[in-house]
């Protein structure tokens, strides 16, 4: 078989009862984080904007928008659910590496309601959409390790890994036959975005559509399988040969090994990475070990005369993390696409909780954090081009090896720290969230647009997901 026939076969052949217990669990606690990054974006002056949008798109009253409450045709409702799951940046992230969130979640969930699919069903669909866009940007990763640089990043950088994955869900969701799941892929690979990612990633400022839209993904993935069930014929070989998805994907190379490699036996999603602050995973270390500074020394504002943390040199030469540090001076609308690793640390300095407080208009514009941003230092840590080019790993979780260090000169001390573990991947036993944590994560940005007895009946929901008859017993729970 061809690799698109063997891929379609095994999304179209897979059940319920052939996914290991481990993975529905964490299937779950994905799709619960993902809803609570919807919530907390949809509370933000930038999810009503999203959501307005939504409602001009309309369509027949098929699936809930998250938050809102509106009712849209299913391909605008898991458009408006996915951007807004997106915007706070606090969605999932496989290997500090490849941008995944949701992708699978809600394509699953807007085309479930539209046909009163059950909670097994999403959870599959959901699985297997994120194994598939996981594997395609992990095997066609921008990220290469680098002799002289210790990592080199491709100049056709795209995300269109997550349209494939999307639509996989969506397929999965309908029912599809290997036939149907081949046509499904063949279009969606017509629907993936060009290698923008590049484009945000070197020429600043950014912008709201950050190195991908969410939205359009899922939006993309759903119409795809929509197609798929009125007739069309979609390419039958866009995985295979070289201008398969080495060139839908903009990847200088493919590994279609790995590609192929444990189908319905290694589940990506047992590794994906929970975000437990709203900001890009490569600052994620600082944020940790200052917080845990601030706290064994008890710290307080005043206190802090600098900071200085070293990290790998993309963090500091990529022209949008450039621009992102140099907050105070910065237009603040860089927020909306270009992490800044001095506000966010300032943000930790001052003890804001993590999610959409970090986000809002008040905290963007309060000129306490900026004026602390001018006390923080980004330097190249002596150690990081080494190790990355060392990494004889698979180059798609290169960054799951990078190393950052921090030091707070403070009035009390000077401190220091040093760490290679990023707080929330699932795959490293020292950094891996409990479920108590994602729950709380969840509870945090789902507090601010619904009550706490919605928000305690969707745990208990999104727990039991397995033994939902109708998802639609878990959507009217999101909505304020």
């Amino acid at each position: 078989m061809s690799i698109t026939e063997r891929w379609a076969e095994f999304l179209a052949d897979v059940t319920f009862e052939d996914l290991p217990a481990e993975v529905v669990e964490q299937t779950k606690l994905l799709i619960l984080d993902s809803l609570g990054c919807a919530l907390g974006g949809y509370s933000l002056s930038w999810g009503k904007k999203v959501t307005a949008l939504g409602r001009e798109l309309a369509g027949k009253p098929e699936s809930t928008v998250i938050g809102s409450g509106d009712m849209l045709g299913c391909v605008n409702a898991a458009y408006v659910n996915a951007k807004v799951s997106n915007i706070m940046d606090m969605d999932e992230t496989l290997y500090n590496n490849r941008h995944i969130g949701g992708i699978s979640v809600f394509p699953a969930i807007s085309l479930g309601e539209k046909i009163k699919g059950d909670g097994k069903t999403v959870i599959l669909a959901t699985a297997l959409g994120y194994d598939l866009a996981a594997r395609m940007g992990l095997c066609g990763s921008a990220f290469r390790p680098d002799k002289e640089k210790g990592v080199v990043i491709s100049g056709n950088a795209a995300s269109g890994f997550n349209t494939f994955g999307a639509a996989a869900a969506a397929a999965k969701i309908c029912g599809f036959n290997k036939e149907q799941m081949t046509n499904a892929m063949g279009i969606a690979a017509y629907f993936t975005p060009s290698a923008i990612e590049s484009k945000f990633t070197f020429t600043p400022p950014g912008n709201f559509n950050k190195y991908g839209d969410t939205g359009l993904f899922c939006m993309s993935g759903v119409m795809s399988a929509l197609c798929v069930q009125n007739g069309y014929i979609g390419d039958p070989s866009v995985f295979d040969g070289p201008r398969g998805l080495p060139s839908v994907l903009g990847a200088s190379q493919f590994d279609y090994d790995t590609f192929t490699a444990e189908l319905g036996q290694h589940w990506y999603i047992l590794e994906a990475g929970f975000k437990p602050w709203p900001l890009c995973r490569w600052f994620h270390p600082g944020i940790k070990m200052l917080a845990d500074i601030i706290k064994s020394y008890k710290l307080k504002p005043d206190d802090i005369e600098k900071i200085v943390i070293k990290t790998h040199p993309m963090l500091i030469e990529l022209p949008t993390f450039k621009a992102g540090a140099n907050w105070a001076e910065s237009g603040k609308e860089l927020w909306l696409s270009v992490d800044s690793i001095t506000y966010v640390l300032a943000c930790t300095i001052y003890g804001l909780t993590p999610g959409p407080e970090w986000v809002k208009e008040e905290t963007l514009n309060n000129p306490k954090i900026a004026e602390m941003t001018k006390k923080i230092f980004n330097e190249e840590h002596p150690q990081a081009i080494s190790r990355m080019a060392a990494w004889t790993g698979h180059p798609g979780k290169i960054f799951s090896q990078a190393i950052t260090s921090i030091e707070v000169i403070s009035r009390k001390g000077r401190y220091s720290a040093e760490t290679v573990d990023v707080p929330g991947d699932s795959w490293n036993p020292r950094s891996k969230l409990t479920k108590d944590q994602i729950i709380g994560k969840f509870k945090n940005n789902a507090r601010t647009v619904i009550t706490d007895d919605k928000m305690n009946a969707l745990i208990e929901a999104i727990d039991g997901l397995n033994k939902v008859a109708d998802i639609r017993e878990i959507t009217k729970l999101m909505v304020d």
